[in-house]
């Protein structure tokens, strides 16, 4: 109480203090603006000052271009700030963001609108240029020697001779070009091929040798230095082998670049310069521009010429480079040409103009064109930058038709001049089963490009009925369907006591003992004698069939009808064995099966054979499935949640909180005096058995257990006579947390005694003792504190406020 006392003075104080500041405090001019305008806005005079209402910050919209008669409009586009113009145009006008001025529709069109159509969007590649992309391809296999190699200092020759003399050289051409033989001197072999070179090796050897036979190799390959410069991806020096061409140094240096050409690649030799053109490789395969080097060659690769582009429906799309006076029909030819599907009554010629602007030209190509007299104006000659785009033909066929459904061909078919729905019925082949003969349906095209559709009677056209045999049109569509789509599935149910109970399909001619033959037949326990078939009348009302499936000549052979529901019950009273379970400390332990409804406890024991001599029959514990599984099925579980008391937590939300923790699955143990049942020789105490029971005798216990709040838990052996209060004190008594008044005591049979002073209640054997701890509610003074002064200086600051205005 005194603590109260002080703290509610202290309180009192802050109150004070706060009060006298707030008193003190004076308004600053924008809180006296805010509060004259809320005055404003409450007074009626506010109608008359409609300009503080017209703000655009005051709507929310601090883009929104205010003009004298008020707000814009028209906001359909976001505006920029630095520009006097709307990133979206206006359906009517739009607006300068300088001047607030309205301007005319805006004079700048679409770029979009001034984009070609392309017959491909894809990336065209410049002609050859991939050629070059593996520098790999550059390296020479020397195992493979052409017959035109020339010698030349530093290749290496291997001479061997047999027969009356056995004699082998390995040569090297010197710088003089010469290779020196003993007794034999020395031979010239530069700028010779090696046959050349065997002629004059025989020459000179006849004259000192007879009798052999010689055979000449070429060993090491000499290397020379070659230089590549220009538009090309590495320039610079290259040691090659003297097997090297043109084509293998280009793949060394990785080609020419992007701007390098593939037509003017020059060879210089002795100041002396090659022009090689690579598109006669390239396209007809002609090699001979592929010449071998000598060392000391430069490669020089210059900047690509007049280039030209084609697109579209050609076989080789590219980039090609232009030389003369190609025109576009040498363009077409360098393409490849054109391909099957070719407009060529329209080529399209992009091309860039003298006032420098592109300009299209338009081309006729077909051949009716080009045999023309004027035929060259449609054959102009190519310019720099020109794009040449061949387009598709019209892809749409027109004279077909199609068959879909229940047909062994379906797909397009031609239509032929006065083909009618019975030809085209007649290629596609109409299946033998499942037709929907009653109607087809034919869709049409119509001229505005709508799809009409038609009833067809397919029965009456294969009855050769004229009037229903449509003459067909172009891209007319015939539908087939499968009466199992079209019409309703009919079906039968069966419930109760057969192996697959359900909903089944109604067969013509189907009887009940088909229905139960398809449900698997009926199971052992199935009441025969009185089966009940459901079947729904004209009148929408349930009519009810009576069946002995004893006799199924009966019954059985009733026709079942759509709908219908057959029910076969169980046979009163049955269960195929109804198992109970006895373990621990008796004889024999085990399942075992009831003989009837009404066995007892007391029987179970006897056919256990009793119990044994460890047996603590008192603490016996029963547990009944059936009880779990009627409180899942009361939904007891649902109940308590919903009886559980609700808070409001700091965000206003209700909030459950769990008294009860409550598990059905562990409310399955009963409660049995089994020593006045033993007692009894069963005649008081006894308790009949269910299907699904579970009894567990126990051993005899040691002691007492004392569990909770104490200060040793455990169990303490048992004393005659004692009172609970001894084994507490055994156990070192209660904590401070402990709830004496709560203590429990449960008993070995599962009852427990929670009322009353169990302290000086005699303990029994197998006993335990449950000391809870003692629940404390703590009182948050500063939370309380910081609460009250929140409020009251919110009442003194409202109440300051509506006094100064």
């Amino acid at each position: 109480m005194k603590k109260a006392f002080w703290i509610s003075i202290l309180i009192l104080i802050l109150v004070c203090l706060n009060w006298i500041n707030v008193a003190q405090a004076q308004l600053t001019p924008e809180q006296i603006e805010a509060y004259q305008k809320l005055l404003d806005e409450k007074s009626p005079s506010a109608e008359n000052h409609p300009q503080r209402y017209n703000s655009p910050e005051i709507f929310g919209d601090p883009s929104a271009q205010v003009t004298d008669s008020g707000l814009s409009r028209h906001r359909q586009g976001s505006v920029d700030p630095a520009s006097s113009a709307t990133t979206e145009q206006s359906d009517e006008f739009i607006w300068d963001n300088q001047s607030n001025m309205k301007l005319e529709h805006s004079p700048f069109e679409s770029e979009a609108q001034h984009q070609l159509v392309f017959p491909s969007q894809e990336k065209i590649e410049k002609f050859g240029q991939g050629m070059f992309a593996n520098p790999g391809l550059g390296e020479f296999n020397e195992a493979l020697i052409p017959e035109s190699y020339l010698l030349g200092p530093g290749d290496n020759i291997i001479v061997n001779l047999w027969g009356r003399v056995q004699q082998e050289w390995n040569l090297t051409i010197d710088r003089s070009g010469k290779i020196f033989i003993p007794k034999v001197g020395e031979i010239t072999a530069w700028g010779m091929t090696i046959s050349q070179f065997e002629e004059s090796l025989d020459k000179n050897l006849s004259q000192i040798y007879t009798g052999f036979k010689r055979k000449v190799t070429l060993g090491k390959i000499r290397a020379i230095k070659i230089f590549i410069y220009g538009e090309v991806s590495s320039p610079g020096g290259y040691t090659v082998s003297a097997l090297s061409t043109l084509f293998n140094a280009l793949h060394r240096a990785g080609g020419p670049s992007d701007n390098g050409s593939l037509r003017q690649i020059k060879l210089i030799r002795d100041r002396q310069s090659t022009v090689v053109d690579l598109y006669d490789f390239l396209i007809t395969g002609d090699n001979s521009c592929d010449l071998p080097l000598q060392s000391g060659d430069v490669i020089f690769v210059p900047l690509a010429g007049r280039q030209a582009k084609i697109r579209g429906e050609i076989k080789r799309p590219g980039i090609y480079e232009l030389v003369g006076e190609e025109t576009v029909a040498d363009l077409l030819a360098l393409g490849g040409g054109p391909t099957a599907d070719a407009y060529m009554g329209r080529l399209m010629l992009d091309r860039v103009g003298q006032d420098d602007s592109r300009k299209l030209i338009d081309i006729d190509f077909s051949e009716q064109a080009q045999s023309e007299p004027q035929a060259k104006l449609n054959n102009p000659i190519l310019a720099d930058g020109d794009d040449l785009s061949v387009f598709s033909i019209y892809q749409m066929r027109q004279n077909i038709v199609w068959i879909t459904g229940m047909v062994k061909h379906s797909g397009t078919f031609e239509r032929i001049d006065q083909m009618r729905l019975s030809d085209l019925i007649s290629q596609g082949q109409l299946l033998p089963n499942n037709v929907f003969y009653e109607r087809a349906d034919l869709f049409r095209h119509s001229a505005d490009g709508q799809i009409e559709i038609f009833a067809v009677d397919l029965q009456a056209i294969l009855d050769g009925n004229d009037e229903a045999n449509l003459k067909l049109c172009d891209l007319d569509s015939l539908a087939i369907y499968n009466t199992d789509n079209v019409l309703p599935e009919k079906s039968i149910y069966i419930d109760g006591m057969v192996k697959t109970p359900g909903r089944y399909p109604l067969f013509g001619n189907m009887t009940v003992a088909d229905l139960i033959f398809l449900a698997g037949n009926l199971r052992e326990e199935a009441y025969l004698l009185d089966a009940e078939l459901a079947r729904i009348n004209r009148e929408g009302q349930t009519d009810l069939i009576r069946i002995n499936l004893n006799h199924l000549d009966n019954g059985g052979n009733l026709r079942l009808a759509e709908n219908d529901r057959l029910f076969i019950r169980r046979i009163p009273g049955y269960e195929l064995h109804r198992m109970v379970t006895i373990e621990g400390e008796v004889r024999f332990p085990g399942r075992y099966s009831l003989t009837n409804r009404d066995e007892s406890l007391w029987e179970l024991l006897e056919r256990a054979g009793g119990f044994t001599s460890k047996a603590f029959p008192t603490g016996t514990v029963y547990r009944r499935k059936a009880i779990a599984d009627n409180l899942h099925r009361k939904n007891i579980a649902a109940i308590l949640r919903k009886s559980q008391p609700l808070v409001v937590d700091s965000t206003g939300r209700f909030k459950a909180v769990e008294m009860i923790n409550f598990d059905t699955d562990r409310m399955d143990r009963v409660i049995i005096d089994m020593d006045r049942l033993l007692t009894s020789t069963g005649a008081e105490g006894d308790i009949s058995l269910m299907a699904g029971d579970n009894i567990f005798i126990p051993e005899v216990p040691t002691g007492i257990s004392v569990l909770g709040e104490v200060c040793s838990n455990g169990t303490i052996r048992f004393e005659p006579d004692k009172k609970i209060k001894y084994y507490l004190q055994q156990a070192g008594g209660f904590t401070k947390r402990a709830d004496k008044k709560e203590a429990r005591l449960v008993r070995a049979n599962g009852s427990v005694i929670t009322s009353g002073n169990i302290l000086n209640q005699k303990a029994e054997l197998g006993d335990i003792v449950v000391v809870p701890a003692e629940i404390k509610h703590e009182k948050d003074w500063f939370k309380f504190i910081t609460s009250s002064l929140s409020i009251l200086t919110g009442v003194a600051t409202t109440i300051l406020i509506v006094d100064r205005l």
